[in-house]
């Protein structure tokens, strides 16, 4: 796991959920293990993953926040 230095996707994730309105849809486990979070508005899906600690600690805190 990286550690807690920029991470562009997780900049990116940020901005769509809380800047633009995106909305989480689920939190997947992929096959490898690593956490893969699909964010959407309309139907219209993106799918995030990041090896960084603060991706994942942003991850935890969409399920309080978003009820996933």
């Amino acid at each position: 796991m990286a550690g807690w230095g920029d991470d562009p996707t997780l900049a990116e994730l940020r901005r769509l959920v809380y800047d633009d309105g995106w909305r989480p849809v689920r939190v997947d486990e992929d096959p490898t293990g690593d956490t893969v979070v699909v964010v959407g508005p309309n139907g219209d899906e993106r799918s995030f993953s990041s090896d960084h600690i603060a991706f994942h600690r942003f991850v935890e805190g969409l399920h309080e926040d978003f009820d996933i």
